[in-house]
């Protein structure tokens, strides 16, 4: 899996992934036998590093992107115990950033890395017997991760046609981050659903929940923000039993039809250090339930999508698919059973009962977790999700304001109204599952 990180939340995000993943590896307590562990931890070198530099430390299989240096070089200096970047795949430029403007990062920023873009992934692809797939990391908020991470989606489409390739994109807060954010966002959104095979969105606020409502991080700062996301991708894309489950496996399971390739991940547990000890006292069943519970509806008149309404009385999302992945092993006495999410109801009824969802383990323990559970879920909650970002754009577009800031670097209006098209498109498509 080759790692393109982009701008200050792409390139911290990925230093947080990849510490996660060091740590999976050199994880003690694994709860499988050595030879298990041995299969998995090759499994997992191979898919995220390239090999060890001259100090024994494993090389991130990844590409560093920047339209300023001062990320990249906080980076360079933050060195870690058991990983490194490998400093070739570094591309930024000396100053200037990309303005939080869409167009300068799509339009001049990018075509100005093209280049190097294009012979570091190269170099990193051809590497490789095997190759898994592509993971872009940006937030939607700015110029760099949005503009220059559109253009890249674009430009490693028509240069490997065949490769899988996803992107994560950080969603900002709903207000106080970048008064062009929804723009940014929306144009953003627009290009990798067309382009990328499938888009995985984490929403700040919810990120933001978590660490403080789940782990009672009063102080949460965006590294803890990080981490959170962080361990999300690697309870997906961390090896599993099945040695067939490539990234091109899952995109092709979770983004089964073209109209629909955004999914989101929901994750269990996260717990505060001070009980964590006592994480053993809760089943398989508590957690799958309360996954399930992540797809519920709120009270009628708060979502305009058509609720599945069960014979419990609640009400849900409909879903094209989802991918439940375990972590830990089961017992007799603490079985986990995916009854919670086979009801025919909560899908769609132009895929196979097959088709609706799947269910993937792996023994070995996740960064010593005993259990974790994650359910890649691609339903209509996204519609919600999408259709606040388009009507703030649409309410901020329809007085001008900020055009001219995109005009001056090539964006007209009719390329935000074929975006504004695109992403309502999206929208209808999953209000009408």
């Amino acid at each position: 899996m080759l790692t393109i990180q982009f701008g200050q939340c792409g390139n911290q995000l990925g230093q947080s992934l990849f510490s996660q993943l060091s740590d999976d590896l050199n994880a003690k307590d694994t709860a499988i036998s050595k030879q298990d562990n041995s299969t998995y931890t090759e499994q997992s070198f191979q898919k995220w590093f390239t090999g060890l530099n001259k100090d024994g430390k494993r090389l991130a299989r990844a590409i560093l992107l920047d339209t300023e240096h001062k990320v990249i070089n906080s980076i360079r200096r933050d060195t870690k115990d058991h990983w490194a970047y490998n400093s070739q795949n570094f591309i930024y430029q000396s100053a200037g950033g990309s303005a939080n403007n869409w167009a300068f990062g799509s339009l001049v920023k990018g075509p100005q890395l093209k280049d190097n873009i294009l012979e570091y992934s190269r170099r990193e692809i051809e590497k490789n017997d095997s190759f898994d797939g592509i993971l872009l990391l940006l937030s939607s908020a700015g110029g760099t991760g949005s503009g220059v991470g559109s253009y890249t989606v674009d430009l490693l489409r028509n240069e490997f046609p065949n490769k899988t390739i996803v992107g994560s994109i950080v969603l900002p807060f709903t207000s106080g981050e970048v008064g062009v954010q929804n723009y940014n966002t929306m144009l953003t959104i627009a290009r990798f659903n067309e382009t990328a095979d499938l888009t995985l969105l984490f929403q700040n606020e919810h990120v933001h929940s978590i660490c403080t409502k789940d782990l009672k991080n009063t102080d949460t700062k965006l590294m803890d923000m990080n981490d959170v996301i962080s361990r999300k991708l690697c309870s997906v894309f961390q090896p599993v039993n099945d040695v067939w489950c490539n990234a091109n496996y899952l995109t092709s399971t979770v983004a089964c039809h073209p109209s629909y390739k955004i999914a989101t991940i929901e994750s269990t547990p996260y717990v505060p250090p001070r009980v964590s000890e006592f994480e053993s006292a809760y089943s398989w069943g508590l957690y799958v339930k309360h996954l399930k519970q992540s797809l519920r509806c709120p009270a009628i008149g708060k979502t305009d999508v058509k609720p599945v309404t069960l014979k419990s009385g609640q009400s849900y999302y409909k879903s094209v698919t989802n991918v439940l992945v375990s972590r830990g092993k089961f017992t007799k006495n603490d079985p986990l059973t995916c009854d919670e999410f086979k009801n025919k109801a909560m899908y769609v009824d132009w895929l196979g009962s097959s088709d609706q969802l799947t269910c993937l383990n792996q023994q070995r323990r996740l960064v010593n977790h005993e259990k974790f559970l994650a359910l890649v879920t691609n339903n209509a909650k996204v519609s919600q999700t999408l259709d606040g970002i388009v009507t703030k754009a649409w309410n901020t577009y329809v007085h001008g304001a900020f055009l001219h800031q995109y005009k001056k670097f090539g964006l007209e209006e009719d390329d935000f109204l074929e975006a504004f098209g695109k992403v309502e498109n999206v929208i209808k498509n999953y209000k009408n599952l």
